[in-house]
C-alpha cells in the first residue's frame, strides 16, 4: 500500500471534491435530476418505458460506483458490483415504495451495499488500482487535470482503507451517494445523531491523513 503521508493534497480539496474524482467509466449523467423527476422516471420505467429505465441507470451509476469503490479492491470489482446492483434495482422496481424520509437513491445504494458485502465479504480494500481516469469522450482533455484527478483517487482510496468498515461505509454514503444523516442511519441501522458524530470524527481523521481541510456539512 502507498503510504498516505507521501500523497498529501492541497488544503483546498475537501472530501466532496475527492469523491467526485471516483466517477466511473460507465456513462453516468453529469447533473442530478430533482427527486420528483426521478420518481416520474421510476413510474415510467415500471410501465415499460426503456428510455426511463436507461435514464435511471445513468442517473445512479456514478453515485453507486463512488459509494462502493472505497470498500472494494479495484476499479473492476467496483464496476462489477455497480452493474449487478443497478440490474437488481432496475428489475425490481415493482418492489420499491417511495418514502417521505428517503430518496430513491437510498434504496439503490442499499442494494449496492448488500451486493458488495455478499460478493466481497472477506476482502479489505487495498490500493490496487493505478489511478487511471474514466475514459473521456473529448479529445481536448488536459493532461494536468488527468494527473490531479488520478492523484485525488489514490489518496482518497488509501485513506478510506484505513478507516473501520462502518465508518468507511458511512463516509462513502455521505460523500459518494450524497445521502443525509437520516438516510444513512436507515441503511446502517443507527440514529442520525450517531451518523453525524461518526462523520465528524472520520472527516477529521481523513483530513489529518490527507492534509486537506475537512470542510462541508457532516
Amino acid at each position: 500500500m502507498i503510504p498516505t503521508a507521501t500523497l498529501r493534497l492541497p488544503a483546498a480539496w475537501p472530501l466532496g471534491m475527492l469523491f467526485a474524482a471516483l466517477s466511473s467509466r460507465l456513462g453516468g449523467d453529469a447533473e442530478r435530476l430533482p427527486e420528483d423527476d426521478i420518481l416520474r422516471l421510476v413510474e415510467q420505467a415500471r410501465a415499460g418505458d426503456t428510455g426511463a429505465r436507461r435514464r435511471l441507470y445513468t442517473q445512479h451509476v456514478d453515485l453507486v460506483y463512488r459509494t462502493v469503490r472505497g470498500m472494494l479492491r479495484s476499479d473492476a470489482d467496483a464496476e462489477d458490483v455497480t452493474q449487478d446492483a443497478l440490474l437488481t434495482a432496475l428489475t425490481s422496481l415493482d418492489r420499491y415504495r417511495p418514502r417521505a424520509d428517503a430518496r430513491f437513491a437510498t434504496w439503490v445504494t442499499t442494494i449496492a451495499l448488500n451486493t458488495a458485502r455478499r460478493r466481497f465479504r472477506r476482502r479489505r480494500p487495498e490500493i490496487t488500482a493505478t489511478g487511471e481516469l474514466p475514459e473521456s469522450a473529448g479529445d481536448a482533455a488536459d493532461p494536468a487535470d488527468d494527473f490531479d484527478r488520478a492523484r485525488q483517487r489514490r489518496v482518497l482510496l488509501a485513506a478510506l482503507a484505513e478507516l473501520p468498515e462502518r465508518d468507511r461505509t458511512i463516509v462513502s454514503l455521505r460523500y459518494g451517494a450524497d445521502l443525509n444523516a437520516s438516510e444513512i442511519g436507515a441503511i446502517v441501522g443507527i440514529e442520525a445523531a450517531a451518523v453525524r458524530k461518526i462523520l465528524e470524527r472520520s472527516r477529521v481523521r481523513l483530513g489529518a491523513r490527507l492534509g486537506t481541510r475537512s470542510g462541508g456539512q457532516p
